[in-house]
């Protein structure tokens, strides 16, 4: 969603609308490079030829989700909730901290990160639905702890998965395997070591395992975006709060993991939307 090159050429394509080949726009000169003109015409038909595609995509994925976020009543306090649990998250007190956070993040201001945070209510509205969390889930969740330390053995293959766990089932060290065949190079250094950590840190397919182990215990492969873990826990932290402190919270987090995957809903909510593009050049963004 970071539009840092597109944003003059969003400004470009929203003007050739507006205008639609009026005359002050082939006649506008908005620079002179040694004697010779540069139209505003010119410069909206290159905007056009070099971004055009990418900026209407994302204009009209934007529009999308604008309207779907109104059939869903997701309202501005919705979106000022989630802005204060990203405050809250990080500590960001103060409006300047704030935005300077979002400059560093790549969002060009509050307003597009709003737009991010939009969609984002959206899909999870839509991912969340028909998901039904029981009493029992959550109290096994919270049984589980607030935090566990794990160690991990990262590899690309299952194939290599499966042999390292033959090797750890065989009584091989898991710090030495982790060593020699974990790829990722800040635990596989360190035998696997992760250190301790909450929920919501690590990818769901991780945390969901991870949370699911006794201590000890020794997963079976794991996939995930970043290959196949093999996890060990070795620690586990309990709540301090009571059940019924945190289960609301927990509630949120199991229906998330079980939601629908978001790039599903995106790509369903695009094949469904009702988009009739004018323009011959782009027709064949949009087939639906």
């Amino acid at each position: 969603m970071k539009k840092l090159i597109t944003a003059f050429a969003l400004t470009g394509l929203l003007a050739l609308s507006a205008c639609n080949g009026a005359n002050t726009t082939e006649d506008r000169v908005i620079a002179e490079v040694e004697g010779i003109t540069i139209t505003e015409a010119e410069f909206i038909t290159q905007l056009k030829e070099a971004n055009g595609d990418q900026v209407l995509t994302m204009l009209v994925q934007e529009k999308v989700f604008e309207a779907e976020a109104e059939k869903l009543n997701i309202t501005e306090e919705d979106v000022n909730n989630e802005l204060d649990k990203v405050r809250e998250t990080y500590d960001l007190t103060d409006d300047d901290d704030f935005t300077n956070f979002l400059l560093v993040q790549g969002f060009n201001d509050e307003s597009e990160f709003i737009t991010l945070v939009k969609q984002h209510l959206v899909i999870q509205k839509i991912a969340g639905q028909n998901v039904e969390i029981t009493e029992e889930e959550v109290l096994k969740e919270y049984e589980a702890g607030k935090e566990v330390e794990a160690s991990h053995i990262l590899v690309s293959d299952l194939e290599t998965a499966e042999e390292i766990l033959d090797k750890l089932n065989d009584g091989e060290d898991f710090s030495e395997l982790a060593q020699e065949h974990s790829i990722d190079p800040g635990s596989g250094a360190e035998g696997g070591q992760l250190g301790s950590f909450e929920r919501g840190r690590m990818v769901p397919e991780f945390e969901e395992a991870a949370f699911s182990l006794e201590v000890g215990e020794i997963s079976d492969p794991i996939q995930s975006d970043f290959g196949y873990h093999i996890i060990k826990v070795t620690d586990r932290t309990p709540f301090e709060e009571s059940f019924e402190d945190v289960k609301e919270e927990l509630e949120e987090l199991l229906s998330r993991r079980q939601a629908r995957p978001i790039d599903e809903v995106q790509r369903e909510l695009m094949e469904n939307a009702r988009i009739n593009i004018k323009d011959k050049q782009f027709k064949h963004l949009f087939t639906n």
